[in-house]
């Protein structure tokens, strides 16, 4: 079974994320991560874009966007689960 365009963009979007969010963690070991700078809000939407327009082609901006509310409202909510099993 493959994933479908949702199924993948997400994944994606997750991937970049996840990283992004490791970068921001040891940012204070700067000998680790000297190449590597934070996502700015713009990054990631270029990302997402990039994302959709080279795996994810069928889904519209609308899709994106939604799928954008859908991910970040879904990780605000999970933010204590995640805490508990940390």
């Amino acid at each position: 079974m493959t994933l479908n365009d949702r199924e993948k963009f997400i994944l994606h979007t997750m991937s970049i994320m996840v990283v992004d969010s490791m970068i921001k963690k040891f940012k204070n070991k700067p000998e680790e991560l000297d190449s590597i700078p934070p996502l700015t809000a713009d990054d990631l939407i270029q990302s997402m874009s990039r994302i959709a327009k080279g795996r994810c082609r069928k889904l519209s901006k609308l899709d994106v966007s939604n799928l954008y509310e859908d991910i970040s409202e879904e990780m605000l909510l999970g933010t204590e689960m995640h805490k508990d099993n940390i």
